[in-house]
């Protein structure tokens, strides 16, 4: 949403399937169109709140956060240059938020931005220094955000990442209060849509300094400029968001409060759901679905999420350091029958890493690339005969009895096993192997990946903005997304090359290539599922937004209407 988001594979379509209620969606009984703001104030609830789920986020940093959870929650308490909304066709747009409008220069390398009055939460005005420490602080490698390379179309954002340059020479400039000029690198096709994204939030300087290390871990050390505010964490349990009264369109907020219940088991949140504890909520089992489906009082909407679900392997392993080894696991499993046996159905098989409906100019990028795994596929029908020979070349047993594996999994629920299960037997069958499985909550997960402990594990990705790019730049040599210790030279010039080109036949064929070479030639990651969401909420439940991209549900629209009726 690390979202980009890493996303733990089953509560993606679960946790965040809240988010998907847009175009291109089954949907059961269209009560009342997303996004809809008709509605007058006197025909509302009196008491307006809406309850939903979530899992426990890493840090409300917008620096630090690399997942899908406090992206949400930062997304609703922040307002950065843009937000994304969804117009009537059900399209992501880019709408002035923080900025009420933004110059271009004729070569496209310079962005200026003229900010609105408006405030933090403790009435203190947003300037446009506010946004400049909160750009250099995220590219500060002193501060290793894992999202730095998302700013890395911006003058000098990579070589002041890596320690080469200063910060100071980081082509963000605050002009005056009200005026914020940012210089890129070279003309970026696809800039404008990292607007509304977390790493160009304005930050306190004031604030992070006094807090250091504390930021972002607590309620109290948060602060607002968007349409709600943190006001209660209870770790592992619940996260509370009331309306910021100091917002600038606080008229437009009809919510006095949101709560995020942190319930990750799919048997409890569908009980929370049916007792009324939650307004909305994912649900993917098929025996809740079908029985949710036919309750009256409920609307079920089910599409494709820009996510992918995938598998990685820490190439710094003495196994999984070898090419075919990775292959030979990518290959050995049924993405079909994992779709059955694992998702309900609620995704399709992924044989590429870019998903459907990601669009390049006016084409759907999937649609006019194939997926690459289909053709390893064909012409290695064999998976164990590509691990006897990987075993062979790293010059140990070629015996696969002898092979024993661990698979870090992140989270210690039924569901989680029920995956990690199904895994181990495929990779036993398929492979002859031993394979054992580690489950650990999401932070300690995201821990040991980031310092590569573990051997294999799983993530999803969903992509921030609508272009292939946000789905290939995290594997390029010195990401902070990349967990498996990779670095290929053909990879990274592909990427750049893509990243400075306003072409879009250009950046489609480097686009190509690149996903050839991360998932056939050198096999860094295994995706395995394209994901879907089923989201059930009440019918009284109005006025969400969910862009296809971004940080998630939109709330500040929402409202109830008809609450107990």
């Amino acid at each position: 949403m690390k979202s980009k988001r890493i996303w733990a594979v089953v509560m993606v379509v679960a946790l965040l399937a809240v988010t998907l209620t847009g175009c291109g969606e089954e949907t059961k009984k269209a009560n009342n169109p997303e996004g809809e703001k008709t509605e007058t104030e006197n025909k509302i609830d009196d008491e307006q709140y809406i309850t939903t789920t979530t899992d426990e986020p890493q840090a409300i940093d917008p620096s630090k956060s690399s997942d899908v959870y406090s992206s949400q929650i930062l997304n609703e308490i922040t307002e950065g240059l843009a937000r994304v909304e969804v117009d009537e066709n059900g399209t992501d747009v880019y709408k002035p938020a923080g900025a009420e409008k933004w110059d271009v220069s004729d070569d496209g390398l310079v962005w200026t931005f003229h900010l609105r009055d408006y405030k933090w939460s403790d009435g203190k005005t947003v300037t446009a220094k506010d946004f400049e420490y909160g750009i250099k602080r995220t590219v500060d490698p002193k501060v290793a955000s894992t999202y730095a390379f998302l700013l890395y179309p911006i003058k000098n954002a990579q070589v002041c990442n890596t320690g080469e340059k200063p910060l100071d020479e980081l082509g963000v400039k605050a002009v005056d209060d009200k005026t914020l000029e940012i210089t890129l690198e070279g003309p970026c096709a696809y800039f404008e849509k990292l607007l509304a994204f977390k790493t160009m939030y304005p930050q306190r300087q004031d604030l992070v300094e006094k807090w250091g290390d504390k930021s972002g871990t607590e309620a109290e050390y948060t602060i607002s400029c968007g349409p709600f505010k943190l006001t209660e964490w209870t770790h592992k349990n619940q996260l509370v968001l009331e309306k910021n009264e100091n917002y600038w369109d606080k008229d437009n907020v009809k919510l006095d409060k949101l709560t995020y219940k942190v319930a990750t088991d799919p048997t409890t949140r569908a009980n929370m759901l049916s007792s009324g504890q939650l307004d909305m909520a994912g649900i993917t089992q098929s025996e809740w679905v079908e029985k949710f489906k036919k309750d009256e009082n409920l609307n079920y909407t089910s599409r494709f999420r820009a996510t992918t679900a995938y598998q990685f392997y820490n190439q710094e392993d003495k196994l999984f350091k070898n090419a075919n080894v990775r292959k030979a696991f990518s290959l050995a499993m049924d993405r079909e029958e994992m779709v059955d046996v694992l998702y309900y159905g609620v995704a399709a098989p992924a044989y590429g890493f870019v998903p459907p409906d990601m669009t390049i100019g006016d084409k759907q990028y999937r649609e006019v690339v194939e997926e690459p795994l289909k053709k390893l596929a064909e012409e290695n029908p064999d998976p164990k005969a590509l691990l006897v020979k990987g075993l062979k070349e790293l010059g140990m047993d070629p015996d696969p009895s002898k092979v024993t594996i661990t698979m870090l999994q992140s989270g210690t629920d039924a569901n989680t096993r029920r995956f990690a299960e199904y895994d181990q037997q495929v990779y036993e069958k398929k492979l002859g192997i031993n394979v054992e499985a580690e489950y650990v909550d999401w932070p300690v997960f995201l821990d040991r990946t980031n310092k590569k402990e573990y051997q294999v594990a799983g993530m999803a990705w969903t992509g921030d903005y609508n272009d292939p790019m946000t789905f290939l730049d995290m594997w390029v040599t010195g990401s902070g997304m990349s967990q498996v210790s990779w670095s290929n030279k053909e990879y990274d010039e592909l990427i750049k090359k893509a990243q400075n080109s306003l072409d879009d036949k250009e950046r489609l064929e480097c686009f190509k290539r690149a996903e050839e070479i991360l998932l056939c030639d050198d096999a860094v990651i295994s995706p395995t599922v394209y994901m879907k969401t089923s989201t059930f909420k009440y019918n009284y439940v109005k006025g969400t937004m969910s862009p296809l991209f971004g940080s998630g549900m939109e709330f500040k629209y929402a409202y109830t209407q008809g609450r107990g009726k």
